[in-house]
């Protein structure tokens, strides 16, 4: 049995079994050579988004409205007491 580590090593650091010494295949290292991908350069970051008072006030009812939802839990909880 081996153990693989978190993050798949590349060719030039082979896994080398502790017990026989014998070097042992990473099968991963193909699986994430596949899947890496470099994310569109056209996502706008957060700093450069604009903001309207609309979506503001949206986003403060929906955390204020969380904060009723929680808050009428704790009262049927204590309720059944």
């Amino acid at each position: 049995m081996v153990v693989l580590p978190a993050e798949p090593r590349g060719p030039e650091d082979p896994l080398i079994c502790g017990t026989c010494g014998a070097e042992v295949p990473d099968y991963r290292v193909e699986q994430a050579a596949a899947a890496h991908f470099d994310p569109p350069e056209t996502e706008e970051l957060p700093e450069n988004r604009v903001y309207t008072r609309r979506g503001l006030l949206q986003g403060l009812r929906d955390a204020a409205a969380e904060k009723a939802i929680a808050a009428a839990r704790g009262f049927s909880e204590r309720a059944r007491f």
